[in-house]
């Protein structure tokens, strides 16, 4: 006949709940590696960006990052250079306009004249 008093098992094993919990996360991570993985790689970058950098890291890394560094500006101004020529390739050229505008307004006068003289 129970009184409906929980405590009791608590009261006998304090730590069970945790277990119980840390073993369902535990298998919820197991279930789904991708999260544990994203997990792990945000659990390194805060660790890398909290300690700091030695000497020997500083004198190795600084070629590298500069060599990185110039690498995305070159690739940077190498897109925007393609994507400017692409750009003025589909856009028609100065000259192309004004000689279709000139041809159009010479054939809106020549209708013209025509439905003048027509009348």
């Amino acid at each position: 006949m129970s009184n409906g008093n929980r405590s009791a098992p608590k009261a006998a094993n304090p730590n069970g709940g945790a277990r119980d919990r840390a073993a369902k996360a535990a298998e919820g991570l197991g279930d789904n590696p991708v999260a544990l993985l994203a997990g792990g790689i945000a659990l390194g970058v805060v660790i890398g960006m909290l300690l700091p950098r030695t000497a020997k890291e500083r004198e190795l890394l600084d070629g590298v990052g500069r060599s990185l560094a110039d690498r995305a500006a070159a690739t940077a101004s190498a897109v925007k250079e393609a994507g400017k020529q692409e750009i003025d390739s589909l856009l028609p050229g100065r000259d192309a306009t004004k000689e279709r505008a000139t041809a159009l307004f010479g054939s809106l006068l020549d209708a013209a004249k025509g439905a003048g003289q027509k009348a």
